[in-house]
């Protein structure tokens, strides 16, 4: 399997970003964006990238960021920059960003709004799919020709990548999913068990599949896809009601006399342990769990069901019973050429640590409890 040194280019950006290193971000116009992630930044760091680049830096985040610190971006931006001076600090930038308390007056900062798709549209998926806050310091580059950009960025040790492969990379990861491991795998719920892990060509983020009593070879066995949660499904937290979720639905498979379970690797619907821990401590001071993700910059729910159905496909299932009360499960996997045939409701009991989760989940995402 060949994979692309575009696709490739976009996972080393994603470890460089981690590690706290820039990258160079290239749109079809070959404009060239110097980024950092925002919240891997010193108190150099703004001087040191208008040194390196000789343009001013500005701050990228996103419209759910901008409207939570009040304020108002236009309607149709998907990301918005504020220009950034050697005066302001880490700790400035920080709480613009969301990691600490604002520590600005946001009547002093300047802001321009960005289009979807752009350049900086491109970048703030970058940082998300690098399981960083959505949030960027940049700053564009003079250089507007191919040869005189690839020989600076060489000089410098920075990657370049291009915005178009970004917005591709996850659809084009889970295209590259193919079975690796198959084993018999007895389970407290469900003995007649099985477990088969997924391992996409790129080497990238692997999923699994539990396989019940043969339900991969039913005409139409139940299905649950389920999103990764350590606090609750291993640590049993209290705090929502995926652990029990799990559980039951491999109680209720082994009851049917079969069925599969999609386990995706996307903890925090798809935004990562760290960022989930970031929600949960503003779920503390009262915000709610769909709050908590627009105040840090993210969207309501970031999970793609692509590498599900690929892997359904991959068990040769296109017919389903999905166990789920999330309409946009529902709609995305159909969308990806998955029939449901019905929708199986998968009801836990609440407690006092979670009440108010499921109740925001059914009044704010229309998740359906009946």
């Amino acid at each position: 399997m060949v994979i692309s040194a575009k696709h490739q280019a976009v996972q080393r950006a994603i470890s460089d970003l981690r590690r706290g290193g820039a990258v160079l971000v290239r749109d079809k116009e070959n404009d060239a964006y110097l980024v950092r992630a925002a919240e891997q930044i010193d108190n150099n760091t703004i001087a040191n990238m208008a040194q390196l680049s000789r343009s001013a830096p500005y701050l990228l985040i996103s419209t759910n960021r901008a409207l939570a610190i009040g304020l108002t971006p236009r309607e149709d931006a998907a990301a918005c920059s504020i220009a950034l001076s050697d005066e302001q600090n880490n700790d400035i930038i920080r709480g613009l960003i969301g990691d600490i308390p604002l520590k600005v007056d946001i009547e002093d900062l300047s802001i321009l709004g960005e289009k979807p798709l752009s350049v900086a549209d491109s970048i703030l998926i970058l940082m998300r799919i690098a399981r960083l806050l959505p949030a960027a310091i940049s700053t564009r580059l003079p250089h507007t020709d191919h040869a005189s950009l690839r020989l600076w960025a060489e000089e410098h040790g920075i990657l370049i990548v291009q915005d178009n492969d970004i917005r591709r990379f996850e659809t084009i990861s889970a295209s590259l999913l193919k079975e690796v491991a198959r084993a018999r795998l007895p389970l407290a719920d469900a003995e007649d068990a099985q477990i088969a892990i997924f391992r996409p060509g790129d080497g990238g983020t692997e999923h699994f599949a539990i396989i019940i009593s043969n339900g991969d070879r039913l005409a139409a066995p139940p299905v649950r896809i389920h999103s990764q949660c350590i606090t609750g499904d291993i640590l049993g937290s209290l705090k929502c009601d995926c652990g029990d979720q799990l559980r039951l639905s491999i109680r209720q498979m082994a009851d049917m006399g079969g069925g599969v379970l999609i386990y995706l690797a996307q903890e925090g619907r798809d935004i990562g342990l760290v960022n989930k821990l970031k929600a949960y401590a503003l779920q503390d001071q009262g915000v709610d769990t769909v709050d908590a993700n627009h105040q840090l910059g993210f969207d309501t729910d970031h999970r793609f069901f692509l590498p599900a159905a690929e892997m359904l496909r991959q068990m040769g299932l296109s017919n389903i019973q999905l166990m789920t009360n999330n309409p946009d499960k529902i709609n995305q996997i159909e969308a990806c050429g998955i029939t449901v045939g019905s929708r199986l409701p998968i009801i836990t009991p609440n407690n006092p640590h979670n009440a108010d989760y499921l109740a925001t989940k059914a009044r704010r995402t229309g998740h359906m409890f009946d």
